[in-house]
């Protein structure tokens, strides 16, 4: 399984380095410079060797996530879907080379400091390093009869972060449809600068489960994760992963999780 994984993701690297020379790229900014209107555009696509989500295992085969968003002025939409790589037909439920996943989400954040100042209600600096996040996400199972249950399903969110040393943070998730429950995630981690634009990340977070895509509540997973992120020419980063999911209550889940290991790379394209 790790092998497979790793030859798609040499795939990957191998495509980037025979087409941007075609491009005449390395060392040249081969795009204009972006007009003040424009919106920020962010594209990525990521090999793991399964797919994790929440706690629970999607997909014990390695799969191909791709993204891509626009932003502008606080707002963002993003498009995120899973690919499954399986071989094999009889494994994770039969999903084989398919969309597994789609999912559409709309978001605002803003900073709180900056929003005060505009309102010319004080400068104070305790509110700099705040900011507040809302969205919804449209979860979409391509694979699945959208007429059945759990084909599709609805959830917003609403999240603060704070700025500063560990970068604490909190999300709430509100699934309102099929998922019927909330998830509410509590993290934080650092940042190190390594150099020439190098960057190692390490981070954790808690979660509790009240009842969403389960019948149980309780602190139900802890994530650890860690990448390094190194820039290539001047739009790309490729980020090498690895995350190890901890189940914490396995009644949450009903004793169907259990604790994994599981990683992989990502190429990313920013303007």
């Amino acid at each position: 399984m790790f092998y497979k994984t790793v030859k798609y993701m040499m795939f990957l690297l191998l495509s980037v380095m025979l087409v941007l020379p075609g491009m005449n790229v390395f060392g040249e900014e081969w795009l204009p410079e972006k007009d003040e209107w424009v919106p920020d555009v962010s594209l990525s696509t990521t090999f793991l060797t399964k797919y994790i989500w929440r706690g629970q295992n999607l997909g014990n085969e390695p799969v191909m996530q791709v993204d891509g968003s626009l932003s502008k002025d606080g707002f963002t939409f993003d498009i995120w879907g899973n690919y499954s790589l399986a071989k094999d037909k009889t494994v994770d439920s039969g999903r084989y080379q398919e969309f597994t996943e789609l999912d559409y989400t709309a978001s605002y954040e803003f900073n709180v400091g900056d929003a005060l100042e505009k309102m010319n209600m004080g400068d104070s600096e305790i509110f700099d390093p705040l900011s507040i996040t809302t969205g919804y996400t449209f979860y979409t199972f391509p694979n699945l009869d959208l007429k059945a249950d759990g084909s599709y399903s609805h959830e917003t969110a609403l999240g603060v972060s704070y700025n500063v040393l560990l970068q604490p943070f909190f999300t709430w998730y509100w699934d309102v449809e099929a998922g019927h429950g909330s998830y509410l995630q509590f993290g934080g981690g650092h940042t190190f600068d390594l150099g020439n634009g190098i960057e190692a990340s390490l981070g954790t977070s808690l979660a509790y489960n009240y009842e969403q895509w389960t019948t149980q509540h309780g602190w139900s997973d802890m994530l650890i994760t860690a990448d390094v992120s190194i820039p290539v020419l001047e739009y790309f980063t490729v980020t090498p992963q690895v995350a190890y999911s901890v189940i914490l209550d396995r009644d949450t889940y009903s004793d169907a999780q259990s604790n994994e290991f599981y990683g992989g790379i990502s190429v990313g394209f920013a303007y």
